[in-house]
Formats: structure tokens, sequence, C-alpha cells
């Protein structure tokens, strides 16, 4: 079951980014499977916080449980999902699990939004769509869990991230959740989010 959440986000990319739905059905369709697979050690993360400039690395990570949200500043869910993901976060205060909230946008994107809507997690810019690539998280807004060691444990939708789910990944468990699909045209989601960012680099330089 797709849930209404990442269908919509589906949607507005298959709108904004993807092409028309005529083309999407002329399309060979691919199976949708999980971005990741559960178990998956460390996948490449290479993003920039918004403050202070950093480049967070899972060796500074390593003995917290990681919570990875993927967004865009265009994606009505991912806005929606904020004070969701600020509950989880204030939920799990003074437990060692650290909050990223990536974008693939520009700076010139990203702080309005935030100027607007908070956000408590820490707010990371992705270098060269890396991280995206390597996650596959083009189907936003994608939750992923990561344990102590650095292994996924789950990828969910934001209204099954949890502060339960999460103590289960603290206890060393694996959640018995429904995992979220991947976008199933991942080369063609790149391009179109490359196309969106590149429009609006052009237009913060004039």
């Amino acid at each position: 079951m797709i849930r209404p959440l990442a269908l919509a986000a589906m949607f507005l990319v298959s709108q904004w980014c993807c092409g028309s739905t005529t083309a999407q059905e002329a399309a060979p369709k691919t199976e949708v499977k999980p971005p990741m697979k559960v178990g998956t050690h460390q996948p490449l993360l290479d993003v920039t916080t918004m403050q202070g400039g950093l480049h967070p690395t899972w060796a500074e990570l390593s003995g917290k449980v990681v919570v990875i949200d993927f967004w865009a500043t265009w994606c009505s869910p991912c806005i929606a999902s904020f004070p969701k993901l600020n509950l989880l976060k204030s939920a799990m205060a003074g437990k060692p699990v650290e909050f990223l909230s990536v974008s693939y946008e520009t700076r010139g994107q990203v702080e309005p939004v935030l100027r607007k809507y908070a956000l408590t997690t820490t707010v990371s810019l992705d270098n060269d769509f890396r991280t995206f690539k390597a996650f596959n998280a083009w189907g936003i807004p994608s939750v992923f869990i990561f344990d102590k060691n650095g292994n996924l444990a789950a990828v969910v939708y934001p209204e099954d991230a949890t502060p339960v789910l999460l103590q289960t990944v603290l206890d060393g468990g694996i959640p018995n959740v429904e995992q979220e699909k991947a976008w199933d045209d991942p080369a063609g989601a790149e391009a179109s989010f490359r196309e969106m960012r590149a429009k609006a680099v052009e237009a913060e330089k004039r």
C-alpha cells in the first residue's frame, strides 16, 4: 500500500519533474522495490549542514541511531512532516539519536522555507546529489533509520517514524514496519531534480 503522503509526493514529482502521466505509462515499468535493503552498512553520506558548514561522517555518528529524512521545498508532504519530525526529536532528547534532514536544493531555496516552517533537525544540503543517489531517495519524503553500528534498520514514511520505532532500534532490534517503496525511475527523477536545481541557481545569479 502506498501511503497518502508518499503518493502525493510522487504525484508532485511526476508532474513537476518526470514528465506527463501519459509518458510515464508509455515507458516500461520496473518492479518497485525498497530504496535500500535493511542491513545495508553506511551508504555514502556527503552533505553540508546549513549551520556551520559541517560535513557529518559515519565515524562521527558511530554509536548513535541516525535518522535521515529526505525532502524538498516544493514537496508539500515533506513540509507537512516537519512538526512530526520536531516532536520526534524532542521525544528522543537525551538519547543517542541524531536527526539529519537532507535537501538537494540550494541555500537560497531552503532558507525562506525554514523561516516560515520551523525544522529543528540538522538541515543539510546534498553535495551534487551524491547522497540522494546512494540512498535511492527520490520518492520523498523518505525517512531512513540506521542503528548504532551504521546498519539500516528501516525506511519509512514520516508518519511511521515514532518514538517506539526509534527505541526498538536503540535497543538493537529491527522494527516490524512497512518499508517505504522506491521511486521507480531514479534516472528520470535525478535528471528532473538537477534541472530544477540548475534553474534555481541561475535565478539566484540574477
